[in-house]
């Protein structure tokens, strides 16, 4: 039943009594809730937003309101009290559908941003499916939980009402905002995987091939840093800090990786050459200084707790190399021949 307003018995109802009926309390309580209830009945047409459920009920209401009036023509207060009773019963009655039709309104109104909504989530979830790798992915998959979780309240919610509705007109740009967010994603989520990714497996396979295991594992070392650092930006959808940052360092690692590859064997066969120069009599201090390089060359080179320290120690044992080559070299020429 439709609530309705309360009137005390001597209060002035809005339909005007003739001045013979004014005195009957019992048709003044009568007038007040027909009253009441019609007013209920206009309240709930200003609140439905379908014009021609509106005409519809406002044309019930008039109906009555006119029955009314007709009624207290009647100079028998017996009758009229008898029939305005029968109207009261209507005018609840009405109310009832008043109320009911408020009711469809409303959930009309809610399904069409419910619909909606549900169509927007579903689209993306499948938009942040497609995103990788999983570290881009996770944040918008938890941010897509929690626009999920609020529609899921609302459905929980049982009948349609004004605040539902209000929460669905909000949440649905929130959606649409959401969705046109992921496709940028994705394009750094490709370039990820077409650019980024394939780098990181070079310079993984770059380090493999470096044959002082150290330095190997130093260098995957770095590796396991950037990748941390990459994890983080990727958390915060910076992929820009991945590309200006990560990125170069890669290829600075697998630039080092490569020269260390290429300039291993040339020093080997340097220290050999060298050592075999040593053996025919050269300088012993000489000799001594090529001993310890050899003992570097097999144990710690290149050393460094870091790529850029490798950079520069390998850099130092190349030139300490030749120095010391074109010194055992100079010496070797001055030393007798060997009977």
């Amino acid at each position: 039943m439709a609530a309705s307003k309360h009137f005390c018995s001597d209060a002035m109802p809005s339909t005007s009594l003739p001045p013979a009926l004014r005195a009957d309390k019992a048709l003044v309580r009568q007038i007040a809730d027909f009253d009441d209830r019609a007013e209920n009945v206009e309240d709930f047409v200003e609140l439905i937003s379908a014009a021609s459920v509106q005409a519809a009920l406002r044309k019930d209401v008039a109906l009555l309101r006119k029955r009314l009036q007709e009624a207290l023509k009647d100079g028998n207060a017996d009758a009229v009290r008898k029939t305005v009773a029968g109207l009261v019963k209507d005018a609840e009655r009405l109310a009832d559908k008043a109320s009911d039709a408020h009711g469809r309104d409303l959930a009309d109104r809610a399904a069409v941003h419910l619909n909606k909504a549900r169509a927007l989530m579903a689209k993306a979830m499948v938009e942040v499916g497609r995103i990788e790798p999983p570290a881009l992915r996770l944040p918008l998959q938890k941010e897509q939980a929690a626009l999920r979780k609020a529609l899921d309240t609302v459905e929980a919610e049982k009948g349609a009402s004004p605040s539902s509705i209000d929460t669905l007109q909000k949440m649905v740009p929130g959606i649409e905002q959401f969705i046109r967010r992921l496709e940028p994603v994705r394009k750094a989520g490709d370039w990820m995987r077409t650019g980024y990714l394939p780098q990181v497996a070079r310079v993984e396979a770059a380090i493999k091939r470096v044959p002082a295991e150290r330095c190997r594992k130093t260098l995957m070392a770095e590796l396991d840093f950037i990748e941390a650092d990459t994890n983080k930006a990727l958390a915060r959808a910076d992929v820009g800090a991945v590309q200006s940052r990560a990125l170069p360092t890669l290829q600075r690692i697998e630039r080092l990786a490569a020269r260390i590859v290429a300039a291993s064997p040339g020093i080997d066969r340097e220290l050999a050459r060298l050592a075999r120069l040593a053996g025919s009599g050269a300088d012993a201090a000489l000799a001594k200084r090529l001993k310890v390089m050899i003992q570097a060359k097999a144990t710690t080179w290149p050393s460094g707790a870091e790529a850029a320290d490798i950079d520069v120690a390998l850099t130092r044992f190349e030139a300490d190399l030749g120095k010391l080559g074109a010194e055992i070299d100079k010496a070797s020429r001055k030393a007798p021949a060997k009977a």
